[in-house]
């Protein structure tokens, strides 16, 4: 046995005999489970031990849909998120002391920002960042990143004004008198902004540099407990930088990507699909977005939003489209995942999947969709009919549950995020964070699921609330599932892969409210220590 880990509570997450002291690994594979005592007779002089001093091990958990590049470009970037950014004028503080330390010219980027947690209840605009900025070009992220805010030099460097047309599936919010953009950009627009910037800030670090940014961020992830990233927007260039890592030995978790549809071609034409790569990297499914964000009101439903402009959100193409598009990337044997949240436009998802499925299907390719914050009791039954996947978040419900509720008011939000409804009709959830859109840590995903409060203390949807093994699951079986992975993850059973992830406490033995506070003693990868906490 290469490695021993004992005197712990062993968490199988697997049915009878679901406990153990101890768990032995062998060429990154569990090969024994019992007691410390059992686990001692497979021991031998090169064997490693690890005593985990009461600590209980699950099965590694699982981030089934994040943004592990985004994360690590922005860091570093301004944090606009509260507690600490509560206002406009506190945002305009911090780009101000960025101009004092940053040359004429360069970029300030910043993230987080929600216009419904600040004090004036509006998206900041070039309006208020120029005069703090005039030599620099300045790029805020809203939270949900489906809109963003850009100073005027930025709206120069993007070639954006009075006659830049608004791009399918995006909005240009522009002055009502002159027409010119107030520098707040929503989906299609946004992103063109984005993916300009990234791509060149990416090609402009040498190697060295990528690999550094991977490796730190792929850390953060391990640090805390996950094993395993499923990065939800992934071109050539991430892929390449992911590569790198890899090959560099400094990619610290397992990344499964989601190829964006609009960059994916040079897989197609190479014949890649979903499942090429090895246990660390691997090509998962092609992304598409149908949709906005509930969080921005740029979701596609059927009833509209109660805030302004208290309209219906927008979807990126017609119905046809988007069929064409499932019909295409079904035919050519990938996975597919495409991003929806409102109701209107997860009814024209189901019905693109349906002319590639049937009514009734066992979804061979295990196509999924990422989010469905409105799928509603008619719509769970078409989703399960077909046995759709679906990768949600819980995280969203405290973070962004306030704004939900203002959005849509009491009685439609207390249907958001059925996750137990889902769960009862007989789908497959595997959860995740959307980190950067939220933060990372599944163990707030877990008190989420089962609390269901927001930041400032109100139910929503409180009738969908999980119990913890529920919660666990999700991060752990269903996670693994969601990326074909259920026969050598999400439990601790043997010949299945020694991915752990070590908490100081069991998440079902303690109150709810407190399992963001359990620390993470270690997290393991293929039976290496990745993480361990001092």
């Amino acid at each position: 046995m290469d490695t021993i880990f004992f005197n712990g509570k062993i968490c199988t997450l697997a049915g009878v005999n679901a406990t153990h002291q101890a768990v032995g690994v062998k060429s990154g594979l569990i090969q024994a489970l019992g007691s410390d005592r059992e686990l001692k007779a497979f021991s031998d002089r090169r064997t490693h031990t690890v005593d985990l001093k009461g600590a209980c091990l699950f099965s590694g958990f699982i981030d089934s849909h994040n943004h592990l590049s985004w994360f690590g470009y922005l860091t570093g970037g301004l944090d606009l998120a509260p507690p600490a950014v509560t206002n406009i004028p506190q945002i305009l503080k911090l780009i101000e002391g960025q101009t004092r330390t940053l040359a004429p010219g360069a970029w300030i980027k910043g993230s987080r920002y929600a216009e419904y947690k600040l004090a004036e209840k509006r998206h900041p605009t070039r309006f208020d960042l120029d005069p703090v900025s005039p030599e620099h070009p300045v790029i805020l992220f809203h939270t949900s990143f489906h809109a963003c805010v850009l100073n005027s030099l930025a709206l120069a460097r993007f070639g954006l004004n009075a006659e830049t047309p608004d791009p399918e599936g995006g909005v240009i919010e522009r002055d009502p008198e002159t027409g010119e953009p107030t520098g707040v950009l929503h989906d299609a627009a946004e992103m063109e902004v984005f993916k300009e910037l990234f791509v060149q800030d990416l090609e402009a670090m040498g190697s060295a540099e990528r690999i550094a940014l991977c490796e730190q961020t792929s850390l953060r992830f391990a640090e805390k407990g996950l094993v395993m990233a499923g990065d939800a927007l992934v071109t050539p260039l991430t892929l390449r930088m992911y590569q790198e890592a890899l090959a560099a030995g400094k990619l610290k978790v397992r990344v499964y990507t989601m190829n964006l549809e609009d960059d994916c071609a040079s897989l197609v034409e190479a014949g890649i699909r979903t499942g090429f790569g090895n246990g660390r990297l691997r090509i998962g499914p092609i992304k598409i977005f149908h949709d906005g964000g509930i969080s921005n009101r740029t979701a596609a439903v059927s009833e509209p939003y109660l805030t302004p402009p208290g309209d219906r959100g927008l979807t990126l193409r017609s119905k046809a489209e988007l069929a064409a598009l499932v019909e295409k990337y079904h035919g050519l044997g990938f996975q597919i995942a495409i991003h929806c949240q409102g109701d209107a436009g997860l009814a024209e998802v189901l019905e693109a999947f349906q002319e590639v499925l049937g009514p009734v299907s066992d979804n061979p390719l295990r196509h999924r969709i990422e989010h469905a914050g409105c799928l509603w009791p008619e719509l769970i039954k078409r989703a399960r009919s077909m046995n759709i996947l679906m990768a949600v978040q819980p995280p969203f419900i405290s973070d962004l549950g306030d704004g939900i509720l203002e959005a849509f008011g009491p009685q439609r939000a207390s249907r958001v995020m059925p996750y137990k409804s889902m769960l009862e009709a007989g789908l497959i959830l595997g959860a995740g964070s959307d980190c950067p859109v939220v933060g990372l840590d599944p163990r707030v995903g877990l008190r989420d699921a089962v609390t269901r409060l927001t930041n400032q203390g109100r139910a929503l949807a409180p009738d969908e609330a999980l119990s913890m093994d529920q919660a666990l699951a999700m991060y752990t079986k269903g996670a693994a599932y969601l990326s074909f992975d259920e026969n050598v993850m999400g439990s601790i059973e043997l010949n299945k892969r020694a991915d752990f992830t070590v908490l100081a406490a069991d998440p079902r033995e303690v109150a709810p409210d407190q399992v963001p506070h359990i620390p993470v003693v270690m997290t393991v990868v293929d039976g290496e220590v990745v993480y361990q906490a001092d």
